[in-house]
This record gives structure tokens, C-alpha cells and sequence, in this order.
């Protein structure tokens, strides 16, 4: 079954209900009456400045113009570095030019240096061919040649005709082609006081220097003038004999077989190098 709903009570003003009474207010009556006693306070007001006597501060001015002044220079200071930067941008496009020419010429100069280095190993092999060559010329030209060592200088003399008369003693079958024979006589080197100069001798024929150089090994008047006949060396088989002495003297004093053969040195056969 559906339920009743309950009847609402209206309330009732307190004019029809004799059981409210007034201690039922009174909290509104003393809220009332405290707000009638109690005072409102005074706030104290600025008075009010009239128009004609408005102070503006010259401080704030002071400030702005400092704060304008500062923006004028840093912009100025733009200006200037905006001005650099595009000098230093030029700078820099004309030193990229600079350094792509600069590598450019660098590849081509390593280019030439690379071409140089091989021409320079050609010359210089041939260079040593040449000085080989001419070395030989030089000794080969000297096979025609004695130096005489040991003959006394004297003020005046006659070198040519004192040695074709020892050449004569020496071997006097050739007497009569002594003149034919014999090119060139003269000293060598600068005239020094105390010092005998050596004489060279040049052959028109080598047959004739063979036979005299092998004469002068046993001749009776070397040893009896105290002079003695010897080849005629270049610098390079000098040095080169001057080198490998030492090596002779040792296996000399080991009782070998020591000779030389031009400019080379052998001990018993094998040739000794100067290390």
C-alpha cells in the first residue's frame, strides 16, 4: 500500500503563537544594541594637494636620461661591432682567397720539388759518371809520365838537358832518341828554400817510359845520385793508396807478398781494401 505523506506544519509569526516569547530574541537585541554604542573610527586622510602644486621628482628625470645615455652607447657600441665584424668578414674572405692561391702554389711547388728531386738523382748519377770518367782520363794521361825525386835544385839550371843525361846513363842504347822521346821536363810546385821540388817527366811514347821505369829500379846512377824514378799519380789514387797503406804495412811485417797494382793494393794476391 502506498505510504501517506506527512501534512507540513506552516510556521506560525510569533503574534499567533502566544508560547514565543521575547527571551527568544534576545540575542538580536543585544547585537543590536552593541552596533548602536559601538563608534566607528576615524581614518586620518592625506590632505588633498591641489593641481597647480603637483611636484614631479628630478630624480626620475636624472635616471632616464642616465638609462638613454646607456642605451645610445651600447647601441653606438653595436654600431662599432657591427662595423668590425663585417671589416674582420671581409678580412676573412680575403685570407680564404689568399690561402686557396697559397695552396695552390704549395701543390704545384711539391709538384716541381717531387719532378726536381728525380732530375737531381739523374745529374747526380751522372755527375758521378763524369767525375769517374775524368778520373780515368787523368790516369790513363799519367801512364806517360815519370817524376824524379831526390835531384838537387840549383839556381841556374838546365832541368831538361841534367835529366836526359841521366836518361842516357841509364840506358844508353836509347841515347839517340832521348830527344824524340822525351816531351816535357820541368819542377812542380813553388821554388822554397831548403826544399828540392820533384821533376816531371812526359813521354811522347809510353813503350820508352815502360822501358826507363823499369831501368830506374836497378840503375847504378840512382843509387849513386841518391834520386829515384816513380809514377805519376791523380789526386783519387793518392788518396786512395794513402788509404790503404796501413793494411800494406801490416802484412808487410807479417812476411807477405805486398805490391801494388796502380792506385790498388794486394797481399798475396788479394787486394786490400781501405774500409
Amino acid at each position: 500500500m502506498p505510504r501517506e505523506k506527512p501534512v507540513s506544519e506552516k510556521p506560525t509569526p510569533a503574534s499567533k503563537n502566544p508560547e514565543m516569547t521575547t527571551h527568544d530574541h534576545e540575542y538580536a537585541m543585544e547585537v543590536s544594541s552593541l552596533s548602536t554604542k559601538r563608534k566607528t573610527p576615524v581614518t586620518p586622510t592625506k590632505p588633498s594637494v591641489p593641481p597647480n602644486k603637483v611636484v614631479v621628482s628630478n630624480k626620475s628625470d636624472a635616471e632616464l636620461s642616465a638609462l638613454t645615455a646607456a642605451i645610445e652607447k651600447l647601441t653606438a657600441r653595436f654600431d662599432d661591432f657591427d662595423g668590425r665584424l663585417r671589416e674582420n668578414s671581409v678580412i676573412l674572405a680575403n685570407l680564404t682567397k689568399i690561402t686557396e692561391v697559397n695552396a695552390a702554389d704549395i701543390k704545384d711547388c711539391k709538384s716541381k720539388v717531387h719532378n726536381l728531386g728525380k732530375e737531381v738523382s739523374v745529374l747526380r748519377k751522372e755527375n758521378d759518371d763524369l767525375r769517374e770518367r775524368v778520373v780515368e782520363m787523368e790516369r790513363y794521361k799519367r801512364r806517360w809520365n815519370l817524376k824524379l825525386q831526390g835531384l838537387k835544385e840549383k839556381t841556374e839550371e838546365n832541368t831538361r838537358k841534367e835529366v836526359l843525361e841521366i836518361r842516357s846513363k841509364m840506358a844508353p842504347q836509347h841515347t839517340s832518341v832521348l830527344e824524340m822521346i822525351v816531351d816535357t821536363v820541368h819542377r812542380l810546385g813553388r821554388k822554397e828554400t831548403g826544399r828540392h821540388r820533384q821533376i816531371i817527366i812526359q813521354f811522347s811514347m809510353r813503350h820508352y817510359r815502360d822501358i826507363f821505369w823499369k831501368v830506374s829500379k836497378d840503375a847504378r846512377v840512382c843509387q849513386e845520385m841518391g834520386i829515384f824514378f816513380k809514377q805519376d799519380f791523380c789526386k783519387a789514387d793518392r788518396e786512395a793508396r794513402a788509404a790503404v797503406w796501413p793494411k800494406m804495412e801490416k802484412a808487410r811485417a807479417a812476411v807477405q807478398n805486398v805490391y801494388y797494382r796502380g792506385h790498388i793494393g794486394y797481399a798475396n794476391g788479394v787486394r786490400l781494401s781501405p774500409d
